[in-house]
């Protein structure tokens, strides 16, 4: 099993109390001898103890020795024990009471107290007016101690060992924060600790800078011995122009090593409130997955913007997301996903996250896919709902889909090279309007693709390949001549022949000696051709239309591509010598398709600006894309298609992703223009974050805007700060509604977050995406 990212919570903070958990032992090993005479205690374990230069020995009875001065007893497991004076009792039983600047130190950590008294035979003992220091380990996030050491420092009026798993500590407290003043500190009445087990605190109170800010009479706590630590963490408080001020706490339980779970709640002073759970596991590389549920219980509520007055209705809804995969044996994968919301009104009030905010689709699906050898075979089942208005949406899908293929075999020796697919599959394809289907269009579906491929050059500046594919196709349902739906069954049959050639391939190679980056350059040249051609369809006007693209095939249509790709590359330097790797670091391509039969213009899917043809045409438009990746830290990718036939520039896609020092930046921008007299559709989207002060400074901006049309459709800020023991987190969110809709009461959401991150305790990410992924959920 493989390990979760791993929260930090007030369990974890508990385990500082068990330092005295090596106590019992440390009367049962001699303690390293010092130089003089040693002086037997009978019937004790002590008789290796000497007198010393730094303390005192003296026999006060049969049963009871004691040592004064600077006593120091240690023993072979690296345990010590300090005092001014200890005092050993053998009879009836073994004990030990130290007074006076009392120190129990081991590996972990220490303890310092006025007093200690100690069962050594029962295992039991107490510290009092005890304070100690336990490091938080590796597992520690070190960025949330300003990088010092992840230590933990805790005291108490009596810390007490109550049996061998058992210990309680009494009216004190704990903080990361070990400085004289300490920024934040948890302080309790009692705390009852059973280890690897749980604990059970009473009266506890968060203060930060002596402020008290957040207290629970009672806390109930499972403790394991994985460090990953159950409780409850740290509440992020909000404040929206929909939502009124808020308040999110969640519970994070520590399953095992390897799953765990977290439980929300949310109160919206305005709207009513929230709950809802996260379940995570990770078996292993190929076995993971998580699943989030939430049930919002909404009130009605009353809001004035502009001098309107709406009403927003009561509402009971809920969401539920997930992804999943699990490995079956070596061969066979299972995976699920659902991505379900009762309303999507609901969905754009609340999400913070603009996927979710914007996602109209409700997707349930779940599959089984298996590969032996060549052979792949997969079952699905897939129920997808897209929303087209508040009360009207498209459902379609396969309930189920079932695939087989055997891939590429070369036959007989030759350059020939056969394939076959085949798919079986219920296709429901339905409109539905206030919950009633309106039109129904599902049909089940075989379908069965073999193929040859024949490859006629083998020359490296020279690629020539040509294939052949028969597809049969049976449908349970059809059209007739009006188009409307019948149940008369129809079989489809065509052929597809397809060439491409790339070549000659033209290439050139130079050293470059003056850069301290390469060594040498290469610049490819590469033409590219493909004819495909597909004779006449007698029945294809039959086919019912409905998402696959493979249904949509148009009989009589040739088409002849052509384009030039130019490619340039280099080889790495490197310090020592040794082969540099190579990198392609720019392509740009240009493309365009001849329609030898216009009609093949209307379903060519190379191309963006098919959809907005209205009719057929003799060429398509020219495709321009442009790929620069000179290093890891820098990728673009542009595309451009113009028209050539006076409408000019229908499509320009363009997406950057670099990294500046500590600083990553995202920019899409995207521009589609219909038909000359159209208006142009635009839409930007950027997103950067840095990162400074070895990650204890972290900042970030979004922006989504639809140029032309809605305006900035979101804009967000998010920091976090953490300093050496404490930090502070918050995001502030402007968010537009859409215009289109009456269902939503005001045009556009103020949200701003804010959470305080003490340093081995944990924070989290709301359910609606608080803080924009700046810290996660249970960091």
């Amino acid at each position: 099993m493989r390990p979760l990212a791993q929260p930090m919570s007030f369990s974890r903070i508990l385990l500082c109390f068990f330092l005295c958990a090596h106590s019992a032992p440390l009367l049962a090993q001699a303690p390293t001898p010092a130089p003089g005479a040693p002086t037997p205690i009978p019937d004790t374990p002590l008789s290796l103890i000497t007198n010393s230069a730094q303390w005192r020995l003296e026999q006060v009875s049969a049963d009871h020795v004691r040592l004064t001065g600077q006593v120091e007893i240690e023993s072979d497991s690296g345990i010590k024990f300090f005092a001014d004076e200890i005092d050993i009792f053998s009879s009836p039983t073994l004990r030990l009471v130290a007074t006076g600047n009392v120190v129990f130190t081991n590996a972990e950590g220490r303890i310092a107290a006025e007093r200690a008294e100690f069962d050594v035979g029962a295992g039991t003992g107490t510290f009092h007016q005890a304070s100690g220091i336990l490091s938080l380990g590796p597992m520690a996030n070190r960025a949330e101690f300003g990088g010092q050491e992840p230590d933990v420092y805790f005291y108490g009026n009596t810390i007490e060992k109550l049996s061998a798993r058992s210990y309680k500590l009494t009216r004190g407290g704990f903080s990361t924060c070990v400085q004289p003043t300490p920024r934040w500190e948890v302080t309790s009445e009692s705390v009852i600790i059973n280890m690897n087990d749980y604990a059970i605190a009473r009266n506890i109170l968060l203060r930060v800078k002596g402020v008290p800010l957040f207290y629970l009479p009672v806390l109930y706590y499972p403790l394991q011995d994985d460090q990953r630590a159950t409780g409850f963490l740290l509440p992020t408080y909000g404040s929206s122009t929909f939502r009124g001020q808020t308040v999110s706490n969640a519970f994070f339980w520590a399953i095992g090593r390897s799953q765990d779970a977290t439980f929300f709640h949310d109160w919206f002073t305005r709207t009513g409130q929230g709950v809802g759970a996260e379940y995570r596991w990770v078996a292993s590389g190929a076995s993971y997955g998580t699943f989030r549920f939430y049930k919002l219980n909404q009130r009605q509520a009353k809001f004035t913007q502009s001098g309107r007055a709406t009403v927003l209705p009561a509402e009971s809804s809920y969401q539920f997301t997930g992804t999943g995969s699990q490995m079956i044996g070596t061969s066979i994968r299972l995976h699920q996903r659902v991505d379900y919301s009762s309303s999507l009104i609901a969905q754009q009030l609340y999400q913070q996250n603009l996927y979710q905010a914007s996602n109209a689709t409700r997707t349930i699906e779940a599959g089984l896919a298996g590969t032996w050898g060549g052979f792949t075979t997969s079952a699905l089942f897939q129920r997808v709902e897209t929303f087209t208005g508040a009360n009207t949406s498209q459902l379609y899908g396969g309930s189920p889909r079932v695939t087989a293929a055997v891939a590429p075999q070369r036959l007989l020796g030759l350059p020939v090279y056969g394939s076959v697919s085949s798919e079986f599959g219920y296709l429901p394809y339905r409109q539905v309007t206030d919950g009633v289907v309106t039109t129904d269009r599902s049909l089940a579906r075989v379908d069965v693709l073999p193929t040859l491929r024949l490859a006629l050059s083998r020359l490296s500046f020279l690629t020539l390949n040509t294939s052949a594919s028969y597809r049969t196709t049976y449908y349970t349902r059809s059209a007739d001549l009006s188009g409307r739906v019948t149940g008369d069954a129809l079989t489809r049959r065509y052929l597809t022949l397809r060439a491409d050639v790339v070549g000659p391939v033209l290439a050139k190679i130079w050293d470059t000696p003056a850069s301290g980056s390469s060594e040498r350059m290469k610049h490819l040249i590469e033409p590219t051709f493909s004819l495909d051609y597909v004779p006449a369809i007698s029945n294809s006007a039959g086919v019912l239309t409905l998402t696959d693209s493979t249904d949509v095939i148009l009989g009589g249509a040739t088409r002849f591509t052509y384009g030039l790709n130019n490619r340039l590359l280099y080889r790495a330097r490197t310090l020592d010598g040794s082969a540099g790797s190579t990198i392609q670091f720019l392509t740009f391509g240009i493309q365009q398709t001849a329609y030898l039969t216009p009609r093949a213009s209307l379903n060519d899917n190379q191309y963006v600006s098919t959809s907005f043809r209205s009719k057929a045409v003799d060429v398509s438009d020219v495709a321009l894309s442009v790929k620069v990746t000179p290093s890891a830290r820098f990728d673009s990718t542009t595309r451009l298609e113009y028209n050539l036939q006076g409408e000019g520039l229908h499509v320009v896609t363009t997406g950057t992703t670099a990294q500046l020092g500590q600083g990553t930046t995202t920019v899409n921008y995207s521009r589609y223009r219909r038909s000359p007299t159209s208006k142009p559709e635009s839409s930007l989207s950027w997103s950067t974050s840095v990162n400074l002060l070895e990650g204890r400074a972290q900042g970030a901006y979004a922006l989504t805007w639809d140029i032309g049309r809605a305006g900035i459709l979101s804009q967000t800020i998010g920091m976090s700060y953490l300093a050496q023991c404490c930090g502070i987190q918050a995001d502030f969110q402007k968010f537009k509604f859409p215009q289109s809709s009456s269902n939503f009461p005001i045009a556009s959401d103020r949200r701003f977050n804010v959470s305080f991150v003490l340093a081995g305790l944990g924070t989290f990410s709301n359910f609606f995406g608080a803080f924009g992924g700046l810290m996660g959920p249970g960091s």
